[in-house]
This record gives structure tokens, C-alpha cells and sequence, in this order.
């Protein structure tokens, strides 16, 4: 069938579709977009406000970054030689000095910096933890919010209150409740971070209370080690469905699953099915992060990812995120959301046939609907859609990360040229 009077804002010819990709004799055809929305899929003719032609590349949804640090993007500029390497613990203890020195300009301008980068590497939502503690105060969430309005034409930013220092000492929890009402979508957590076991089963009944009071949903960091003494996802999921908070609850990182036998993790995954609670991984960090160990203990020198197969198993859903870029916990942070997919499938041996799509599914459509955003290459949906230079997913994880063009509400935001020559190459 051929339309004949379009009138779209945008029509990308010649794109491969997601679902298409492995149906054996389809090809290209066109999308064409209106208002902010996909609205046609098929051969296109007539007038169009604006086009491109996608030559037979691939046309995705945007990646979601669900997971990261925009506050404390860019701080290795301000580290020493003698404070790289070291561990969780150490690094924390850095992170307070460093963010005493906090302005909400040079956050902001941070923050920036990296979204926009992000932006360029087909990143067209985030979702942001930022830093509520004693140390900076609310420096870092006046800053992160401005960014939000800032980027909004650009891409949509979802901005998870983070107490790094705790919420069971005196004046946290009032601080994160402030951090709400100013704006912050989500409440976040990470038990880890009170002294004992107690406090950090607290800590999780604190930032269950505040989600229920303030009606947001919660996104937790837990169990962020190999050690399987330090495992508060059972509690989290057990809290997850007493309190009601079915379909509203993240649980992130939860690497001790992969320490404890199956014995252990398996019910818990199941349960978490029941309770719709979400995962979201970020495997390059993961996997770098190093940890204090107690005399006579032993464990395995690496990090590791958590158990991505058996939550895929379950039908959980399970989002991508890059974590910190370029600071005190991940130096080597850039941004890529391929470069986070190929890591993940190689870690975690994701590559027999149809893996590859659900490690794309994890960094687009199941990140999208995490943040409630309506992603797809579908009729009706979202038009926030990334060309890639490839025909199908799996070709994607193994090619150049570029996106050359990034589309956002149906206009193009964001162009990469790429431009290879061999030099003495004649043909």
C-alpha cells in the first residue's frame, strides 16, 4: 500500500525494523512521523515536512540509561594520581571531600556535559541518581532538576533521590523528604552504606515509608558485592509486596544473587517475579568495583553481574544503565550504551540465537517503560528513535558504537558522521 498525501513531519526511508530484522525476505521500508508520534509504517510518497533516507540501516528506539550518575559525572578531573584504584569503601570517603566543594553551577555544568554526550551515543531518556546528604546538601538536585527542564526538548531526564550517607542518622531521612518535595521523582537507597546489619534493614523500611507518603516509587541499590553475607534483596522483595508496591519497586546492581546457591536465589527471583519488582544492571561498573575485605575471609579478587539469565527466565523485567562516568567509582565511564550491551552479553554469555535482541530490549523498550515512556518502532508510539549502522541487533553489538542520527518527539536531535578510509586501498 502507498500513502498518498503523507503530510508527516519526518519520514525515515529505507529502515530496517526491529522486528523485521529476522524475518527472512523483509527489507526496508518507511516510517513516517507526526506530531511527536509514529503514525505510519510502510512504502511512503507525497509531502513530508522533513526526511531521511536510512539506507538499510537498522531504526531502534532510543536507549534508556537507566541507571547513572549525572552529579557526580566528570569528577577525575578533580582526583589525584594517588586516588585512583581504590575501593567501595575508600571511594566514599572521597566522594565526601570532593562534594564539600559543591556549587550547583558547576554541577549543572557537569551534569550537562555528559547528558549531552550521552545524547549523542543514541541516549535519548535517563534516569539520574543525585547525591541528598549532609555533606552537599541539595546542591546537586537544584542543579540536576535545571538540567532536567533544560534538556527537555533534548531528552527525557527522570531524577531519583540518592542518599549516599544514609537515612537512619538524624536529619537524613528529612533531607531526602525535602529532596521530594522539590521535585525528585523517584526515592532511592542503598542499605549499604549504615554501619550494621540493623540499620540497613531500617534504612529499607525508611524508604518504603517515604515512597508511601510522598505516593513515588522506589528505585534501591542493593547487595552491590559477592559476598553472600551481605544480601538485602530476600527483605526488599519480601517489603516489596507487603507494602502494596507491586509494579513500583527497582531493585539495582543485586550482584550477591550470583554468590548465594541456587537454593537461596532461586526462590527470591520468583518471588520478585510475583512482586513485579524491576532489575536494573550496569555491567561495566559492576564488574570494575572493589571491596574491603575482612581479615580471613575469602573471595574471588573480581566483581561480578548478577544472575541475568534466571531473572530473564522469570519474565522479569530487567533495564541497562552505565552507572558513573569518569569519576571516583568508574574512571572509564563513557557513556555507550553499546559498549554496556557488548560487555553485558560477553560477561554473562548472552550470545546464542535471539539473546542479542533481549540484551537491545534491556537498553531500549524495557528501560522505557520503566520511566513510563511509551517506546517502540511501532504504530502509535513515541517517536524517539536512533539509526545505527547495521542491519540487525547482533551486527549492532559488533560494529563501530555510533549512532548517526539520534531522534527525539520526531526531529532529529543529534547527527554523527562517520567517515573510514584505508590508506593505499584501491578498490
Amino acid at each position: 500500500m502507498t500513502q498518498e498525501t503523507p503530510n508527516f513531519d519526518l519520514v525515515i526511508h529505507n529502515a530496517i525494523l526491529p522486528a523485521a530484522e529476522l524475518l527472512e525476505g523483509s527489507g526496508p521500508t518507511d516510517i513516517g512521523i507526526s506530531a511527536g508520534r509514529i503514525v505510519y509504517i510502510g512504502a511512503t510518497s507525497g509531502y513530508s515536512r522533513a526526511s531521511m533516507d536510512a539506507h538499510g540501516s537498522l531504526v531502534t528506539p532510543g536507549f534508556v540509561n537507566a541507571h547513572t550518575h549525572l552529579d557526580k559525572a566528570d569528577l577525575l578531573s578533580r582526583m589525584t594520581p594517588d586516588q585512583f584504584g581504590g575501593t567501595l569503601e575508600k571511594n566514599r570517603e572521597l566522594l565526601k571531600s570532593l562534594k564539600g566543594n559543591y556549587s550547583v553551577a558547576e554541577v549543572l555544568a557537569r551534569g550537562k556535559g555528559v547528558a549531552l554526550e550521552m545524547l549523542m551515543q543514541g541516549i535519548t531518556a535517563i534516569r539520574t541518581q543525585v547525591d541528598v546528604d549532609p555533606t552537599a546538601g541539595l546542591k546537586a538536585l537544584e542543579a540536576i532538576l535545571a538540567l532536567k527542564q533544560h534538556l527537555s526538548p533534548l531528552m527525557t531526564l527522570e531524577v531519583c533521590a540518592f542518599p549516599q550517607e544514609g537515612v537512619v542518622r538524624p536529619g537524613n531521612r528529612e533531607l531526602l523528604e525535602e529532596a521530594i518535595r522539590m521535585g525528585a521523582d523517584l526515592v532511592g537507597g542503598n542499605p549499604a552504606v549504615e554501619p550494621d546489619h540493623e540499620e540497613r534493614l531500617r534504612h529499607i523500611d525508611i524508604l518504603f515509608e517515604i515512597a508511601k507518603t510522598f505516593d513515588k516509587r522506589l528505585d534501591v541499590q542493593l547487595d552491590e558485592t559477592n559476598d553472600p553475607r551481605h544480601f538485602y534483596l530476600p527483605y526488599y522483595v519480601d517489603k516489596v509486596i507487603a507494602d502494596g508496591f507491586q509494579g513500583r519497586a527497582t531493585a539495582t546492581h543485586c550482584i550477591s544473587l550470583s554468590a548465594v546457591p541456587d537454593a537461596v536465589a532461586l526462590p527470591v527471583i520468583e518471588k520478585a517475579a510475583r512482586g513485579e519488582v524491576s532489575f536494573i544492571i550496569t555491567p561495566s561498573c559492576n564488574l570494575i568495583t572493589r571491596f574491603d575485605l575482612p581479615a580471613g575471609v575469602s573471595r574471588r579478587p573480581s566483581n561480578s553481574i548478577t544472575r541475568i539469565k534466571d531473572l530473564l527466565a522469570h519474565g522479569i523485567r530487567v533495564a541497562l544503565g552505565t552507572d558513573n562516568i569518569r569519576d571516583i567509582f568508574y574512571p572509564l565511564g563513557n557513556g555507550s550504551m553499546l559498549r554496556e550491551m557488548h560487555v553485558l552479553a560477553t560477561t554473562t554469555r548472552l550470545t546464542g540465537f535471539g539473546e542479542a535482541e533481549k540484551v537491545f530490549d534491556m537498553a531500549t523498550v524495557n528501560g522505557a517503560s520503566l520511566l513510563g515512556l511509551d517506546y517502540g518502532v511501532e504504530v502509535g508510539k513515541k517517536a524517539d528513535l536512533i539509526v545505527l549502522p547495521a542491519d540487525s541487533r547482533r551486527k549492532a553489538l559488533s560494529h563501530l558504537p555510533v549512532a548517526p542520527y539520534v531522534i527525539r518527539n520526531g526531529r532529529v536531535v543529534a547527527t554523527n558522521e562517520l567517515s573510514q578510509k584505508i590508506a593505499g586501498d584501491r578498490q
